[in-house]
C-alpha cells in the first residue's frame, strides 16, 4: 500500500528547536532563517507541543522523521509540520541492534533507512563484529525490505551507552544518506542501492571515548558538497568531502590516498577568535568547552554557521568573521542538552506563509514552556 503524499510546494530554510521537558512532553519551535542576513525569527504557525515523548531523527524536504516509544520497539513516523499530517510506518522485523536511522526525500516520495547489526547478547554488550544490514522503507510501496551491502568493511565500535544529545544527525545530500559511525562516514546511495565507507578527518583509535566525552559534530551541505564540522580543544574545523574531479582542481591533494583520505579543510576557527568577537560569551566561564559548543547548521547564501552554546545560539559569518547572538533559551540547572537544534526546510502551500525577516543583531527569545499549538501524534 502506497503512503499518501505529505509534500507542499514553497520552501524556506530554517531550524527546529526540540525541547524535552522532564515529565516527558516535548515542544517543537520552528525558526525561519533569512537567507540574506542570517537572522532568525520564530515561525509560530509551525511550532507545537505534544504530551508524548517524541524524538527528532532527521529532516528532508520539509518533512521530519520522528520516533516514539512503542510496546516492543520504537515507532517511526514521518511528519509534515505545515499540514500537521503524519504517517506512522509499519513495524519492521529487525532482530538485531539498530545503530543508525536515516531519511531521504526527493520532494515526491521518501525512504526511511535503519542500519542494524547483531547484538552481543551473551555478554550483554553492544554490536559484535560482522555484517551491517539495512532495512529500507519506501513510501511508494508502503513496505520494508532488507538490504545487505556487499563487500562493506565497517568496524562498528560504539560505546555501551550512546547519549542522544551528543549524537550527530544524518544528512541526505547528493542522493545519499550520510551517517557518522565509529570515526567513519557510512554513505548509502539511495537510488543505486549501495554503500561505501569513508574515514573521517578527525578519526583516532579510541573513537568511542571521543564521541561521548569531548567533541560535538555536524554534517551539512554547502554548494552541493558534504561538509563535516566538529569542535576540539583548538577550535571549530570544517572539512568538505572531495569528489573525484577535485583531485584535478587541487593538485596538492594528490599526496593523499584517494581511497583513504577524501577531505579538504575549508576553515578552522579558534575558540579565542570566537570569544573575542563577543566578550559577554566569556561570562559562560568553564562552559566554554568543546563539549558545550555544537555546530548545528550552515546557510550558504549568507555564509553563516550556527553554533549552539549553553542558553544561546550564535551566528558566525565565515566570510567577514563576525559573531552575533541570534536566539536565547532557558534550561533547568546545567542540563542545556534538553534543548536540541536541527537544520530543516519549511514548506507551505503558498509563498506568503513563509515570509519572515530578521536582521542579524536581533536576539529572539524562544517561547519555551509557553502555550503554543497542542498536537497529539
Amino acid at each position: 500500500m502506497k503512503t499518501p503524499s505529505l509534500f507542499l510546494k514553497w520552501v524556506k530554510r530554517g531550524l527546529v528547536c526540540h525541547y524535552q521537558f522532564e515529565e516527558g512532553s516535548s515542544q517543537f519551535i520552528f525558526l525561519d532563517i533569512d537567507k540574506e542576513t542570517g537572522g532568525i525569527s520564530v515561525n509560530n504557525p509551525l511550532s507545537l507541543t505534544t504530551s508524548s515523548f517524541v524524538q527528532i531523527i532527521s529532516s528532508s524536504e520539509g518533512l521530519l522523521l520522528l520516533s516514539s516509544i512503542g510496546e516492543n520497539q520504537l515507532n517511526y513516523l514521518v511528519f509534515n509540520p505545515s499540514t500537521k499530517r503524519s504517517v506512522i510506518l509499519p513495524q519492521h522485523g529487525i532482530a538485531g541492534l539498530i545503530i543508525r536511522s536515516g531519511f531521504a526525500s526527493d520532494g515526491k516520495h521518501f525512504r526511511v533507512v535503519l542500519v542494524h547489526v547483531l547484538r552481543d547478547e551473551e555478554n550483554d554488550l553492544g554490536p559484535v563484529p560482522g555484517d551491517v544490514e539495512l532495512e529500507v522503507y519506501s513510501s511508494e510501496t508502503g513496505a520494508w525490505r532488507n538490504h545487505r551491502p556487499s563487500s562493506l568493511s565497517l568496524n562498528v565500535e560504539l560505546p555501551e551507552t550512546e547519549f542522544p544529545e551528543l549524537s550527530i544527525a544524518p544528512l541526505f545530500s547528493n542522493g545519499a544518506i550520510h551517517w557518522e559511525i565509529s570515526g567513519q562516514l557510512l554513505v548509502y546511495h539511495v537510488e543505486d542501492d549501495y554503500c561505501e565507507v569513508i574515514e573521517l578527518p578527525n578519526v583516532f583509535e579510541d573513537w568511542s571515548w571521543q564521541s561521548t566525552m569531548t567533541y560535538r559534530r555536524c554534517l551539512w551541505e554547502s554548494e552541493g558538497r558534504v561538509h563535516y564540522t566538529y569542535t576540539d580543544f583548538d577550535g571549530i574545523h570544517s572539512w568538505n568531502l572531495l569528489r573525484e574531479d577535485d583531485y584535478n582542481v587541487y593538485p596538492y591533494m594528490n599526496v593523499f590516498d584517494r581511497e583513504k583520505f577524501r577531505w579538504a579543510l575549508s576553515y578552522s576557527i579558534s575558540h579565542q577568535d570566537l570569544a573575542e568577537q563577543d566578550p559577554e560569551i566569556l561570562s559562560l566561564g568553564d562552559q566554554w568547552e568543546p563539549r558545550n559548543i555544537s555546530p548545528i547548521a550552515y546557510v550558504q547564501e549568507s555564509e553563516t554557521m550556527y553554533l549552539q552554546l549553553p542558553g544561546i545560539v550564535v551566528a558566525y559569518n565565515t566570510r567577514n568573521r563576525t559573531l552575533q547572538k541570534v536566539c536565547r533559551y532557558t534550561f533547568p540547572g546545567g542540563d542545556f542538552n534538553c534543548c536540541s537544534f536541527f537544520p530543516s526546510i519549511h514548506r507551505s502551500v503558498c509563498q506568503e506563509q513563509n515570509e519572515s525577516r530578521s536582521e542579524i543583531g536581533e536576539v529572539v527569545d524562544l517561547p519555551i514552556g509557553k502555550e503554543v499549538n497542542s498536537f497529539s501524534f
